[in-house]
């Protein structure tokens, strides 16, 4: 079997390795498809002392079943959650597992990689799917993102909305608000570089907003702001968030900058606004049944959403495209054909 690793900034090692052996509770999945992610790309331009693996928005099929394992044949497609539950401890019994720190994480496991031809997955973290292609079906990781940060921040019939940040998940985010009922959607960019984002923004019944060509402060929102913001850009944005928000808003946030996590307002504003602010982290990850239905329903149209497709032998160019020219690029997925 082939696996891809990364060994410095955008070159990547393609190793042979034997086909692994599934130890308890665990499967052995035969990877059809994994669609690139942000996470993705920082690890490939990461200068790693040692090879990394990566990639964790999989679909495929089970070839072989480890000891233990009830609920799946093989020859069933599934999907990978990319963190699990533990369902015992104390905030999963207590209704609250996605506040369990206790349950599998793949992201934590070196040894998983979803750029490979074969992949061992526990148990716990694989969801069947049927009626969808394997690289739609990938999609529903960043869709249950997405929903995590849509519920998070709480939208509702006839809320105006704002999104910051037009990457898949704030495009998938507009989706759902739109579902939802929103009233006006604003979908908030800093410039137009990327077309297909800006296009697809539109289709999904947004209103553009450049901020390298409109001040958000002086832009004419019919109640003088917005009741939601979802922000799925660096946290710097968190600061237009406080600005558009109308009295009583709500700013779901969603995004990471390691080098710059730092913000400063003014709390009097937070304060008299009657602001909130509220983190979404879609760990545990939740809403994946949800998700494929959404996808088989097209709520959320995968044709929509996926732009580039390749083969795991052509990783390093289509990397390569989506750092250096990304104007068409809204999610790229890895196929292996049969």
């Amino acid at each position: 079997m082939r696996v891809v690793y990364v060994k410095s900034p955008f070159q990547f090692e393609i190793r042979e390795m034997e086909i692994p052996e599934p130890g308890e509770r665990q499967v052995l999945l035969d990877v059809r498809a994994c669609a690139v992610c942000g996470t993705d790309m920082h690890t490939a331009a990461s200068d790693a002392e040692d090879f990394l693996s990566f990639g964790h928005e999989i679909a495929g099929v089970i070839v072989k079943k480890g000891p233990g394992v009830q609920r799946f044949c093989e020859g069933d497609k599934v999907i990978v959650e990319s963190a699990t539950f533990c369902h015992v401890c104390d905030n999963c019994r207590n209704g609250r597992s996605d506040l369990c720190e206790n349950g599998i994480s793949i992201l934590d496991d070196m040894e998983i990689s979803g750029y490979a031809d074969y992949m061992l997955v526990p148990e716990q973290a694989v969801v069947p799917f049927d009626g969808l292609e394997f690289k739609e079906a990938a999609l529903a990781e960043p869709l249950g993102v997405a929903l995590d940060l849509f519920y998070t921040t709480g939208i509702e019939l006839n809320d105006d909305v704002a999104v910051i940040g037009l990457g898949p998940i704030g495009l998938m985010a507009i989706a759902l608000a739109k579902a939802a009922g929103a009233r006006n959607i604003y979908a908030i960019q800093r410039s137009g570089r990327s077309k297909a984002r800006i296009e697809l923004a539109k289709k999904l019944g947004a209103t553009v907003i450049l901020t390298s060509e409109t001040s958000l402060a002086d832009y004419p929102f019919p109640r003088g702001g917005v009741n939601k913001v979802m922000v799925t850009a660096a946290p710097a944005t968190i600061l237009q968030a406080m600005d558009i928000a109308s009295f009583g808003g709500i700013i779901g946030f969603l995004g990471i900058d390691m080098q710059h996590g730092d913000i400063t307002f003014n709390a009097n504003t937070f304060h008299f606004k009657k602001l909130q602010l509220r983190a979404s982290f879609a760990a545990p990850a939740l809403w994946f049944p949800r998700a494929l239905e959404l996808l088989k329903a097209k709520v959320v149209d995968p044709a929509d959403f996926i732009t580039q497709e390749f083969p795991l032998e052509k990783i390093e160019e289509y990397f390569c495209k989506q750092r250096d020219d990304s104007s068409d690029v809204i999610k790229m997925v890895m196929v292996k054909e049969v």
